[in-house]
């Protein structure tokens, strides 16, 4: 159902709130459900919440192209897709594709599937459905347009067409795994972690209370079919009875969405560093962040320069992973420093002798999906190794690389590249990044992220001295500004891409 948008002075019209301590009391009863619901039985923890947050409600809101969902009618939809649903006899643990757009008819499936207890597979839309579906033994999908095994959406108002029928599957049902969520694959090939409610709902019970999310108008932009974007910004607006606006862009054009922002008076956004630096790049952008009351970023290191801007800015450090539901550490409003990461919440963290952060708790995933042969359960108490290199002062950790971005020169040295990369980034904090990399097998070279218009950066006497023993081996610095730095969606450095061009550059001089 659309609306007249609510006053943009002023929240929409409804009842108050459930307050923070009441939102965070419901989800530890439903946390509390999660052991019998797991093995199988047992009351559905989401029903409570859902029941409670939503029916009979004007917020949370969905706003998206001026367009305004309230909770009641995200309620009502989410309804009709139970009643569909229940009409092709689903089960709990039945698979199924969710592949819609960040809108109002994804919130009302999502809340429907979960209402029933299915396993949800996030898909980004453009995704190969067919293919999803057969990778993951799912029943069926919601996607955009027509196909095998699918329904598509209206987009307030249940089902707008069926499948014929549903996708016969070899694999057995999945009760106590709620998500099935891809990894970004941005430092490995992507995998599928499955998630159970207690993952989901641990971590929306460690981090709500600190996110300030009552009366709150969240500027959305990160994909829902991602873990960052579902568990750490729709989820917790949901519950916390947030206004949702919606970004149609996803936070690609910095300057609409400042606009978005600025007309519908934003008081929190979550991210990743690539979104913030395109709006610290706009000339509106920079106030908005400052006028935000909250928000995470997250996804990818923040190197020394942008940590100086965001530490003007009520927003927070936040790190997880998808194995991790995504929450294994949060920082304080404004609190930053390069690499920064925050401190662990909600789990227990360890580091190892070779500086590779581990977590145990709640958040640790059930295990993985494999293709053909479905879930490879992991004990829920074991220890999770992160492949992620870090340093820890007192409470805070902050972010040193990678255990698999290491190589061998020829003479069979090995070097561990993630590992020396952030001594780098921790000796000269003004660099905006760093990467060794070896030119043709014998020898390494470090390329340097340095901004054109600020200090050269580091000489290469100051980078030799840093480096120690593996010194012998360097033959060069490269200096490289940012905008000729290839990146992926997140921030992150796209390692295999800058090495190739930097080996064909040395190589054609």
């Amino acid at each position: 159902m659309q609306t007249a948008p609510p006053s943009r002075s002023g929240s929409a019209a409804r009842p108050a709130p459930a307050s923070p301590r009441e939102t965070v009391e419901h989800l530890e009863a439903a946390l509390a459900k999660c052991s019998a619901t797991e093995a199988g039985a047992g009351e559905n923890p989401w029903r409570p919440l859902f029941y409670e947050h939503l029916r009979d409600e004007g917020l949370p809101a969905l706003v998206k192209n001026d367009a305004v969902t309230p909770a009641g009618s995200l309620w009502t939809g989410a309804r009709l897709w139970t009643k569909s649903f229940r009409e092709f006899s689903l089960q709990a643990g039945d698979r199924i594709v969710l592949a819609l757009p960040p809108s109002t008819a994804f919130v009302q499936v999502l809340v429907a599937a979960l209402w029933e207890g299915l396993t949800i597979a996030l898909v980004p839309p453009n995704d190969n459905i067919g293919d999803a579906c057969a990778a993951l033994d799912a029943r069926g999908a919601v996607a955009l347009k027509p196909g095998p095994f699918r329904w598509t959406a209206d987009p307030y108002a249940g089902p707008a067409s069926v499948p014929d029928v549903l996708r016969p599957t070899e694999v057995s049902r999945t009760p106590d795994v709620r998500f099935l969520v891809r990894t970004s694959g941005t430092t490995q090939r992507a995998r599928w972690i499955a998630l159970s409610d207690r993952n989901v709902l641990s971590v929306l019970a460690s981090h709500l209370p600190h996110l300030t999310l009552q009366r709150a108008r969240v500027l959305s932009v990160l994909p829902w079919s991602h873990v960052f974007g579902l568990v750490l910004d729709l989820l917790p607006a949901l519950l916390a009875g947030a206004e949702i606006i919606r970004d149609p862009a996803g936070g690609r054009d910095p300057a609409s969405l400042t606009a978005l922002g600025e007309a519908w008076k934003a008081t929190h956004l979550s991210a990743v560093p690539r979104t913030i630096q395109r709006l610290l790049a706009t000339e509106r952008g920079p106030a908005l962040l400052r006028r935000l009351h909250g928000g995470i970023v997250g996804g990818a290191p923040v190197a020394g320069p942008l940590a100086d801007r965001l530490a003007e800015t009520h927003l927070r450090a936040g790190y997880g992973q998808t194995e991790a539901a995504p929450g294994i550490a949060l920082g304080a409003p404004g609190e930053w420093a390069a690499h920064y990461m925050g401190r662990p919440l909600g789990c227990q963290v360890t580091v190892g002798a070779n500086g590779e952060l581990s977590f145990e708790g709640p958040n640790a995933c059930v295990g993985v999906w494999r293709r053909h042969e479905g879930l490879d359960r992991r004990s829920p108490n074991r220890t999770v190794r992160t492949g992620d290199l870090v340093r820890r002062e007192g409470a805070d950790l902050f972010f040193e690389g990678r255990t698999d971005t290491a190589f061998k020169l020829s003479n069979g040295r090995f070097v561990r590249a993630g590992a020396w990369e952030g001594r780098l980034k921790r000796q000269f904090p003004s660099l905006h990044d760093v990467l060794l990399f070896t030119p043709a097998g014998d020898d390494v070279s470090v390329a340097l992220c340095t901004d054109p218009s600020g200090p050269n950066g580091p000489s290469e006497t100051a980078i030799r001295e840093v480096l120690g023993p593996l010194a012998e081996r360097l033959v060069g610095c490269v200096r490289i500004a940012p905008t000729d730095w290839v990146r992926r969606g997140k921030g992150t450095v796209d390692r295999e891409e800058m090495t190739r061009r930097l080996r064909a550059s040395q190589s054609s001089n």
